[in-house]
């Protein structure tokens, strides 16, 4: 979580079919530097979280326009971009949703984390205390160990799983509360694997396969990594005007035979991804209660897994029906073992998002009823 946030590293685009080097970026200040290695020492540190530590980059978030990119240093091979967004409304909403335990991460991540799991239930319990902190003006700090995996890349289809320490932090800053998440990939991600973007990667459908590689012409035969990533991801509220402006530093070392094939312009593109549907996400007027959320969350994962895949069957469908699918993941879907490998979490995952998107007004693929109510998808 959380950095559930960003972990949108997967999002990078590989080869010579991505997006050349940007050169006209602007760097961050390099007075910046000594304070972001030392929130990058937190996640597995001992020690308590300074504020008074962090004014500098609190005030550089604060004062950043928005859509701002910026290049940064390499670090340990990784390669480095900064990028700043405006998000409407309060620290309660973002910690409400995004660093809510019982709310998955796919929820405000739908285009850039397929799932995550902290390793140690104690985290989760830990995480609870946080809107409690934010009301009270209070520093609280959460760590923990968490297992990411990503969506498939837009360009090549590959998506990657791997562990990373995690730290996240709320206190009161110059404006209002400040939340910062620090995420540190502690070894390589498991190799890279085939999967689909379905249709327009705003639709949030995805497929995915254990085959390795990834699923582009002429790249199938790569075994890509993720070999090391680090993020901090700063929302700096501001309480006199209803908004938050966000500012995430991002570092990525990812590629085949241990080079890294990443470059800054594949970052901030990662992370404009992730933007648009965190956004879209947490700034519409439809989105249900966090209670609603949790309540369907719940309900979904007390189905068998055969009620599940009776309800997901007609989305797979659908996806089937949509004509642009490779042979194998068409193969798939005919033959009706992709559904059958399709485990509960899986299942629930897709409906979750297919009842997302309803609620949003957006195009879903099938209706899925209101908490409480039987369920009776429709395609």
């Amino acid at each position: 979580m959380f950095m559930r946030f960003i972990c949108l590293l997967g999002l990078l685009v590989f080869g010579t079919a991505a997006a050349a080097q940007a050169t006209d970026l602007k760097s961050i200040p390099d007075s910046l530097y000594p304070d972001l290695e030392y929130l990058l020492t937190i996640p597995s540190s001992n020690s308590d979280i300074a504020p008074d530590q962090l004014e500098k980059i609190i005030s550089f978030v604060a004062s950043s326009q928005a859509e701002t990119s910026m290049s940064m240093l390499d670090r340990e091979k990784a390669s480095g971009a900064f990028y700043a967004f405006t998000l409407r409304g309060d620290l309660s909403r973002v910690v409400d949703y995004v660093y809510n335990p019982e709310i998955p991460v796919y929820v405000t991540m739908p285009s850039s984390v397929r799932d995550q799991e902290w390793l140690d239930p104690a985290t989760r319990d830990a995480l609870k205390l946080l809107p409690k902190a934010l009301d009270r003006g209070e520093t609280l700090l959460v760590r923990g160990t968490e297992r990411e995996i990503i969506t498939p890349d837009a360009n090549t289809g590959g998506y990657y799983s791997y562990n990373q320490d995690r730290a996240v932090a709320v206190f009161q800053g110059p404006t209002g509360p400040v939340l910062v998440s620090v995420g540190c990939q502690t070894e390589p991600s498991e190799i890279g694997r085939k999967g689909c973007v379905v249709g327009e990667d705003s639709d949030w459908n995805y497929l995915y396969s254990d085959e390795t590689g990834l699923n582009k012409t002429g790249l199938g035969w790569v075994d890509s990594y993720m070999y090391n990533a680090y993020s901090i991801i700063v929302f700096v509220s501001d309480s006199s005007t209803g908004t938050i402006r966000v500012g995430s530093f991002k570092w990525l070392n990812a590629g085949w035979a241990k080079v890294n094939m990443v470059k800054q312009s594949h970052i901030i593109n990662g992370i404009k991804r992730f933007t648009a549907d965190f956004k879209a996400v947490l700034e519409s007027s439809r989105l249900p209660a966090a209670q609603e959320l949790a309540a369907m969350y719940r309900e979904l994962k007390s189905g068998s897994v055969e009620t599940l895949r009776q309800m997901v069957a007609p989305y797979l469908a659908a996806i089937e029906s949509s004509g642009t699918l490779s042979s194998s993941f068409k193969n798939l879907l005919a033959s009706g073992q992709y559904l059958q490998n399709m485990n509960q979490q899986e299942l629930v995952k897709v409906l979750l998002k297919e009842y997302l998107k309803q609620r949003l007004g957006r195009d879903s693929l099938i209706q899925v009823a209101l908490a409480g109510q039987h369920w009776t998808p429709q395609p």
